[in-house]
């Protein structure tokens, strides 16, 4: 049995929206913040080799985060900026396992709507579409549970207008 490159791969797509009761600029700055990416995001334990904010075309970080209770390091890099509207990421995991992520932000009711669109690639070889049904909710809770722990980030730190 031959498999193609496509075979042994398994690719997922989860989009999700929220409007967030903050700011577009604040909610950007936040995003933006390498210190701050563990606070919200589920999977990420720690960030290194992050040359100040994620807001520019180019910036990259190695990010630390727990699988199955072990530490793998993966990258990021942004690779398209709108400020305070859009962006992209890069990310690389362990495995060969790729993604991309676009953020997408527009001003609405006094906050902010948010989107993230994931696509995301699982190198599994002849299990690829077994890894999918495993991890492809579980993927998706975290993205939930992550954008739920940003919007609460955001909306508790929301600065006082002067």
């Amino acid at each position: 049995m031959f498999l193609s490159a496509r075979e042994g791969n398994s690719m997922g797509h989860v989009r999700l929206s929220e409007h967030i009761n903050a700011p577009i600029d604040h909610v950007w700055d936040l995003n933006a913040s390498c210190e701050r990416l563990p606070e919200w995001n589920v999977n990420i334990v720690e960030v290194k080799d992050c040359q100040g904010r994620l807001d520019r075309v180019g910036a990259r970080a190695t990010t630390v985060v727990r699988v199955f209770g072990r530490k793998i390091e993966g990258s990021q890099e942004t690779t398209k900026v709108d400020k305070p509207h859009a962006f992209t990421l890069k990310l690389i995991g362990a495995g060969g396992a790729k993604a991309t992520v676009n953020g997408t932000y527009a001003e609405a009711d006094g906050g902010t709507d948010a989107t993230i669109d994931l696509e995301y690639d699982l190198p599994m070889g002849l299990f690829a579409g077994v890894a999918e049904k495993l991890l492809g909710g579980s993927i998706e809770r975290d993205l939930r549970h992550s954008m739920d722990n940003f919007k609460a980030l955001c909306e508790s730190a929301v600065p006082a207008l002067v």
